[in-house]
């Protein structure tokens, strides 16, 4: 049932976007007939790579070539251009199927102002991209202040964490004890040897 309605939302969406680039249909063209898994949590998309470089439903027998692994985070990430969403996307199967499906899906890119336009209008589609976009950079800038407040919290407030000056000095400190303990030892066995002598 959740494999259905995926692949009447998601497959239409994703050859949108393709027949929008058509680089990208002309670097699946080698791989007609491959079968990829998609699992965005918690629905599953199997897709084929048909003749004209697009997507179709897989047959329900079909065994995926390759396996790709998203969180519906990572999904909203990717749809707002972070390159680093890409980080933690899960790509396994036939290592040049799956490259080739990594880069292309990496470098897609959806024009969502143009469709918007389409139905809302020029001024209401360019608005509800910037505020979407705004709101994203909102969201990071949030999360980067409350991270490095827990830090100086930890460091500063209620020292949890060492500060790395400290850590510097430990190390620096701990080098120098070494070294005199070992320079310690030669002089000890210089002494033992003499004595020996004597």
């Amino acid at each position: 049932m959740l494999s259905s309605l995926a692949a009447s939302a998601g497959l239409p969406l994703l050859n949108h976007l393709l027949h929008g680039a058509p680089w990208a249909r002309q670097r699946l063209l080698a791989w007609a007939g491959h079968t990829v898994s998609i699992k965005l949590f918690p629905l599953r998309l199997t897709l084929t790579v048909t003749a004209a470089g697009t997507f179709a439903a897989a047959e329900a027998d079909a065994a995926p070539d390759a396996h790709i692994e998203l969180s519906p985070v990572q999904a909203a990430r990717l749809a707002m251009k972070d390159p680093a969403a890409f980080r933690n996307v899960v790509i396994d199967g036939d290592a040049q199927f799956a490259a080739t499906l990594g880069s292309i899906f990496r470098e897609l890119d959806w024009d969502a102002e143009a469709d918007m336009a389409r139905v809302v209008g020029d001024v209401a589609a360019h608005r509800l991209v910037h505020s979407a976009r705004s709101l994203h950079a909102w969201q990071r800038h949030a999360m980067d202040s409350a991270q490095q407040s827990l830090v100086e919290y930890a460091t500063e407030e209620r020292p949890l964490l060492a500060k790395r000056r400290h850590i510097a000095t430990f190390i620096d400190d701990v080098d120098a004890v070494r070294d005199d303990t070992a320079r310690l030892e030669k002089r000890l066995q210089l002494f033992a040897a003499r004595r020996n002598v004597n």
